[in-house]
C-alpha cells in the first residue's frame, strides 16, 4: 500500500521566531481553549476507524508542541492522551507510521521525551521531523547547540527512531552548498537523518518583492538556483533528488487550525497530479492553491528576479 498521510496542524503558536516564517514574524499565540478544542477534534477524527486503511500515516505539526506550548496540566494531559491514542493505533496495526514535528531550539524538551516514551516498542515506526536552516532559524549559537544536542541524544536513547530534516533553499544555503561549507550527505550521516528540501516560500508577497521588502537576499536568483541544481543532481543520492520539493511527500489530508475556534478543523484535500494541489473549505489559505500556466502551484515560482518555476527547472534537468 502506498503511503497516504492524514495530518493535523493543531495550532499556530510557535516561539522559535524564524525570520522567514509567518508564525515567527506575526508572533502567533493560540488561546488555551482553542488548543483544547483542536485536540478534542483530532482525537475524535483519529478514533474513527473508517479512516483506515485509506490513511496509513498520522502526522502532527504545530506551530510547535514542545517548547512551552503545553504550559498547563490540562493542556499537557490532553496532548498526551492524543499521543497515546495515536500510539495505540500504531500498536494495533491500523496505521504504519507516525510523524511528529519538533523544533528543538530550547534546552528543555521534557514534553517531547515523554511523548516518545509512549511509542516505546514501536519507535522504529516513529518519524521525528525537524528543520535545519543556515539563515533565520538559529538566532543564537545556543539555539543551534540545543538542536544538535537533542538530535544526537534522542538517537542515543532510541537508535531506531527515524529523523527527517527539512531545509529551505535560501540564497545563503545555496551559496554555502556551492562553496562546500555545508554537506547534506555529511549531516545525514552525523544525525542519522534524511532530508526534505523546500523552495523559499513568501507568505505575504511575491518572491520578486520579498527581498526588497525585507532588505534581504533570502530568495535566490534563477541563475544561482540552476547552478545549485546542476551540482545537486551530480553530487546527491537519487533519494535526495527525489525529495527536492516533491509534493508527493506532503500530507494527502490536512486538518488545519487557526487561533480561533471558528477556524478549527478546516479540511484540506490535496490532489498530487504534477504538483498541482486543490484544497477545500479553506479561504484563509486560498492563495496556496493557485496554479500557474505550467501546471504547478504558483508557490513553486520562487525566484527573486523572474517568474520561473523551480519544479519546471528540476524536470528540465532530465530526472523527475
Amino acid at each position: 500500500m502506498a503511503n497516504k498521510i492524514m495530518q493535523f496542524e493543531l495550532w499556530e503558536e510557535c516561539n522559535s521566531r524564524c525570520t522567514f516564517c509567518y508564525l515567527g514574524t506575526n508572533n502567533r499565540h493560540t488561546p488555551d481553549k482553542v488548543k483544547m478544542y483542536s485536540m478534542d477534534n483530532a482525537y475524535t477524527e483519529i478514533s474513527n476507524l473508517d479512516n483506515y486503511p485509506e490513511y496509513n500515516i498520522i502526522s502532527y505539526l504545530g506551530g510547535e508542541f514542545f517548547q512551552g506550548q503545553l504550559h498547563t496540566p490540562e493542556l499537557r494531559m490532553k496532548f498526551m492522551s492524543l499521543m497515546e491514542k495515536t500510539a495505540q493505533l500504531l500498536r494495533d496495526g491500523y496505521i504504519e507510521q507516525v510523524w511528529i514535528y519538533m523544533t528543538l531550539t530550547i534546552g528543555d524538551q521534557r514534553d517531547l521525551y515523554d511523548t516518545i516514551k509512549l511509542f516505546e516498542g514501536n519507535t522504529d515506526k516513529l518519524w521525528l521531523l525537524t528543520s535545519y536552516d543556515t539563515q533565520g532559524r538559529f538566532h543564537t549559537p545556543k539555539m543551534e547547540e540545543n538542536w544538535k544536542y537533542h538530535m544526537k541524544h534522542i538517537h542515543e536513547l532510541y537508535p531506531d527512531i527515524k529523523f527527517n530534516i527539512t531545509t529551505i533553499l535560501s540564497t545563503d544555503c545555496i551559496k554555502k552548498y556551492l562553496n562546500n561549507e555545508i554537506s547534506f550527505q555529511q549531516m545525514g550521516k552525523e544525525y542519522h537523518a534524511t532530508f526534505f528540501f523546500k523552495q523559499v516560500g513568501c507568505e505575504d508577497t511575491t518572491p520578486q518583492e520579498y527581498n526588497e521588502k525585507y532588505k534581504t537576499d533570502f530568495v535566490p536568483t534563477r541563475k544561482l538556483f540552476l547552478e545549485f541544481l546542476r551540482k545537486f543532481r551530480m553530487q546527491e543520492s537519487a533519494l535526495n533528488w527525489d525529495k527536492l520539493f516533491n509534493i508527493q511527500y506532503r500530507a494527502d489530508l490536512l486538518y488545519r487550525n487557526g487561533n480561533d475556534i471558528s477556524e478549527s478543523m478546516v479540511k484540506n484535500v490535496r490532489h498530487k497530479d504534477r504538483g498541482a494541489e486543490l484544497e477545500i473549505d479553506d479561504e484563509k489559505h486560498k492563495n496556496e492553491t493557485e496554479v500557474a500556466e505550467c501546471g504547478h502551484l504558483k508557490a513553486y515560482h520562487a525566484y527573486c528576479d523572474c517568474d520561473g518555476c523551480v519544479l519546471c527547472d528540476k524536470e528540465a534537468m532530465g530526472i523527475e
